[in-house]
């Protein structure tokens, strides 16, 4: 029987389920289909962990902040919380999201596989927006909210580096 965690950040909420079996943990983004078998080390006493995501590596920096986290990988961070799930601590954390620009920016040095968005086209929260490959390993980005896409920073097949803006996003509803 698989667990649920609300993980919020500044920008989102996600619920996630967590599932142990005989092989170790699986987890998937709650409404999809496909489970991803994750693996976390911590290296030492440090701070340092290795997260294997279906046997690829990535170096993950945690620190504990009051009230949650903060991820750094490379030269992003990323502050989140993690909640059990609840149904009503769902639709708070959704409330909670403010509207207003959102910058997507990469996460990772890699290229452009494929853009699913165009200016003024309107997305729901967790719908694609591009995909970027990087270490051989297609990421999709999701939108962290629903909104309209004010503008679209790369095409398929450019190469970009950690921090480039991807695609910004008004999120929420528009006045006027």
């Amino acid at each position: 029987m698989a667990e649920k965690f609300l993980v919020r950040t500044e920008e989102s909420a996600s619920t996630y389920e967590l599932e142990r079996d005989k092989d170790g943990i699986r987890v998937r983004r709650e409404g999809e289909e496909e489970w991803t078998r994750v693996e976390l080390h911590r290296v030492g006493d440090s701070r340092l962990y290795l997260l294997m995501t279906e046997h690829h590596p990535t170096e993950l920096y945690l620190e504990r902040r009051r009230g949650g986290a903060r991820a750094t990988i490379g030269r992003h961070a990323f502050d989140f919380q993690v909640e059990r799930w609840r149904p009503q601590l769902a639709q708070k954390a959704a409330q909670q999201i403010q509207t207003g620009m959102r910058r997507i920016t990469a996460p990772m040095t890699g290229s452009i596989v494929e853009v699913r968005v165009a200016a003024g086209q309107e997305v729901a929260q967790g719908d694609v927006l591009l995909v970027i490959e990087s270490m051989k390993m297609n990421n999709e980005l999701r939108s962290p909210a629903a909104g309209t896409v004010e503008q679209v920073a790369v095409s398929a097949g450019q190469r970009v580096n950690a921090g480039d803006l991807l695609v910004a996003i008004h999120i929420g509803e528009r006045t006027g």
